[in-house]
């Protein structure tokens, strides 16, 4: 592991030990916490200057080890802005190690990087990022995408954790599924795909609401991506799948069993 400064260790200190530790007060544990990975000189010191002056409490990693070590060894920041390009790792295995730990699993994580072919994005998006930005972008449009992120984060939270239909039975918190009693294993996106037909039962969502809900409207990646990940949800749904149904030229809904 890399080392860190003593304001870096400060992230992973309690948050109410954190602030004092920094001479604040506690009020100030409202100001969300961001953690920046970027070795790019170009991106990195510019983005924690900018977050910074908007607001947020910024923690600016330069490599992988020292991200996971900034984001898993305490309590988990509101958000991390993730470069691709990290000397020590690949960014989606940061990504991938993120996604494995229960404490991060729905942590907001927005890709920012100069690689940004539609493999970069289907593979950012598949190990469940949450918004991906290519170059060349703005500090504005990061920004704006930060505060979506941390705005559906909140809106997210005010929500109950469970949701039953039938034989469904969805966690949030725990990010985890079941039909009639037993777990499925689903991927970020099934999850969170499933999440969102279940909470609009019985309303038809159309691809382009799906792709906008499940992967964000500015995803850059095909309606045709639903139609696959409703065939592969399908197919763990097993006993459920008929749950989810196909509305021809519109979309799909989940319906809820009569009785």
């Amino acid at each position: 592991m890399s080392s860190m400064s003593p304001a870096d260790r400060q992230l992973r200190l309690p948050l109410r030990d954190a602030a004092r530790a920094a001479g604040g007060s506690v009020d100030e544990l409202e100001t969300p916490r961001i953690v920046v990975a970027a070795s790019d000189a170009s991106i990195g010191p510019v983005l924690e200057t900018s977050l910074r002056e908007a607001g947020y409490h910024v923690i600016l990693a330069t490599d992988g080890a020292s991200t996971l070590e900034l984001v898993l060894g305490g309590s988990p920041p509101n958000l991390v802005v993730l470069d691709l390009a990290l000397p020590d790792m690949r960014g989606s295995e940061v990504l991938k190690a993120l996604r494995s730990d229960k404490a991060t699993r729905s942590m907001p994580v927005v890709v920012v990087t100069s690689h940004d072919t539609e493999t970069d994005r289907v593979i950012a998006f598949e190990l469940g990022a949450d918004d991906f930005v290519g170059a060349p972008f703005s500090v504005r449009e990061i920004l704006l995408r930060v505060r979506v992120q941390l705005r559906r984060r909140d809106a997210t939270a005010g929500r109950a954790g469970i949701i039953s239909i039938g034989l469904l039975r969805l966690d949030r918190d725990a990010h985890r599924a079941w039909v009639d009693g037993k777990p499925i294993s689903l991927s970020v996106r099934e999850f969170r795909l499933l999440e969102a037909l279940m909470e609009r039962s019985e309303r038809v969502l159309s691809r382009h609401a799906l792709l906008d809900l499940v992967w964000g409207s500015n995803a850059n990646i095909g309606v045709r991506a639903v139609d696959a990940y409703v065939t592969r949800l399908r197919r763990k749904l097993g006993a459920a799948r008929d749950f989810v149904e196909t509305v021809s030229s519109v979309g799909y809904r989940l319906r809820r069993p009569e009785g």
